[in-house]
């Protein structure tokens, strides 16, 4: 493996050991927000992160990545600052938009340069398996936040949040320490010439449009859950620390997804769509009996998203050029965050108007059913992909 790999590792560790990252939603409900103020701070950030996301993967393909991914932790740490200074409501939107903005500007950028690096190097096939060990590495480094703030609670989520503001300024050193993303570094095409041939490659390339259509349904799916997933331990009758210690085992599934999700680069597609109607089932199940034991359900299904989205990012990086790498990249992104603001806001709907039990068995149910349409379709096609 090339050298500069191990400093690829060092930034998602850093990047994922964030403490109250486990608890966050928890800390919200503790102040007194509702589940419609909660779904609204998830899509703050989700949002937020959806009208960032082009742009940021345009100005990725033009400029430094590295010093773009320094940043993004730095706009982090300040929405922390924002939760220490004043726990509130409109505090908790504020730092959600600003981690939205984080995610915006390391979503997309993070696997280009990685991406681009392998190429270079004439090991773009490898890419799969450093990308799902990266993610394995920040997933575990969730499990030791998790457990480390199942410890650290008793202190008080003000102390949690300053230990999280000490390890991403350290996240925010790691990114200007990884490479310095060469080829991207040749492109100086005009921001909106790179955005318009950006969106010509992706319109005109159905296998593409394809790969990001099913991969924003995962993304939104996995991603927008796992903000509620503390709130579901919660639900089952879980204590705080116990919580963490359910956010850190789903984390250790994640890495599990993300390590092994290589070893499926060569399954047909149709595999993926029956997985990701598991997924769903499994979700259903879990909600539907909401017994303490039902995190057991929640802990493969999420795995099983990272191997579905570590498949169909690798599938999409081979099949786009390296000058709107990241554009296009940031287009997946922005079509999976726009699908997860719609999910978020329909999940908080029902959470407030119904309870949260429903909305996870609407959740588990919708994401069953686009997987077994995502294979009838692919079947009627005859089979291609």
């Amino acid at each position: 493996m090339p050298a500069f790999v191990g400093r690829v590792y060092l930034f998602k560790a850093l990047d994922a050991f964030v403490l109250i990252y486990p608890l966050y939603t928890v800390m919200f409900v503790a102040h007194g927000l509702t589940p419609v103020q909660v779904s609204a701070t998830l899509m703050a950030w989700s949002i937020t992160a959806f009208i960032l996301q082009i742009p940021s993967g345009v100005l990725a393909d033009r400029y430094s990545r590295r010093w773009i991914l320094a940043g993004a932790q730095v706009l982090r740490v300040i929405g922390f600052l924002v939760w220490i200074a004043s726990p509130s409501f409109l505090s908790a939107v504020v730092g959600m938009m600003l981690w939205g903005a984080k995610s915006a500007f390391t979503n997309g950028v993070f696997e280009a340069l990685v991406y681009d690096e392998l190429h270079g190097e004439g090991q773009a096939e490898d890419y799969s398996r450093v990308i799902g060990r990266a993610q394995g590495v920040g997933f575990a480094a969730v499990l030791a936040a998790s457990l480390s703030a199942s410890v650290s609670v008793q202190f008080g989520y003000i102390a949690i949040l300053w230990a999280s503001v000490a390890v991403v300024l350290a996240a925010a050193g790691a990114a200007i320490a990884l490479p310095r993303a060469r080829k991207t570094l040749r492109i100086n095409r005009p921001y909106l010439a790179l955005l318009k041939q950006g969106f010509h490659t992706v319109a005109g390339a159905p296998l593409i449009l394809g790969f990001i259509a099913f991969a924003a349904l995962s993304n939104a799916f996995g991603g927008g859950l796992e903000g509620f997933w503390p709130i579901f331990g919660s639900e089952t009758g879980l204590a705080a620390s116990q919580v963490a210690l359910f956010v850190g085992a789903i984390s250790a599934a994640q890495a599990a997804g993300s390590l092994t999700a290589h070893r499926l680069r060569e399954a047909a597609t149709p595999v993926f769509f029956v997985l990701f109607a598991v997924i769903g089932l499994l979700i259903a199940a879990a909600a539907a009996s909401l017994q303490p034991w039902s995190v057991a359900l929640i802990i493969p299904a999420a795995g099983l998203f990272k191997v579905v989205d570590v498949n169909f990012d690798a599938r999409l990086h081979h099949a786009i050029p390296t000058e709107t790498r990241a554009t296009i990249a940031a287009v997946k992104s922005f079509a999976g965050q726009v699908t997860m603001t719609g999910m978020l806001m329909i999940f908080g709907v029902l959470a407030q108007g119904v309870s949260y039990r429903a909305a996870f068995m609407g959740c588990g149910g919708a994401i069953a059913l686009i997987g077994l349409g995502a294979l009838v379709r692919n079947r009627l096609r005859g089979g291609a992909g």
